[in-house]
């Protein structure tokens, strides 16, 4: 009897894992960013990116510029899901400075990829799915 729990626990664990992971292969999500931004210590020009969560739950997301440069940022933690149906993107402004913070893919659990100290405001940007 024992061995047929573990075994159900066993395979119930390796279908919600799988589940989480096919949840996250979802393409990129393109957005036009119209200001200069910071995302994991690196300064980005105004532009077109593409922005993919990658990795295991996901730990990471991908920032890629339309000319090729590449930014990773670490994912601080997972927020709930809004019900949004864009994707968004959350910046968080401090004297004249923008930081990526957020990153909402609909369906998805949120991203919290920075965080600014003090008092800020938020500016957020919409983008579209690829």
């Amino acid at each position: 009897m024992k061995s047929h729990v573990s075994a159900a626990a066993v395979a119930c664990a390796a279908a919600f894992a799988l589940a989480g992971s096919l949840a996250w292969a979802a393409g990129p999500v393109a957005v036009d960013i119209p200001f200069q931004f910071a995302v994991a210590n690196r300064e980005l020009p105004a532009g077109h990116y593409e922005l993919e969560p990658s990795g295991a739950g996901p730990s990471k997301l991908v920032v890629k510029s339309a000319d090729g440069g590449v930014a990773i940022a670490p994912v601080i933690e997972r927020l709930a899901d809004t019900g949004g149906k864009e994707p968004t993107t959350v910046f968080d402004e401090k004297n004249g400075k923008y930081f990526l913070s957020e990153v909402h893919i609909p369906g998805q659990d949120g991203l919290l990829v920075g965080i600014v100290k003090g008092e800020q405001a938020h500016k957020v940007v919409i983008g579209t799915e690829k």
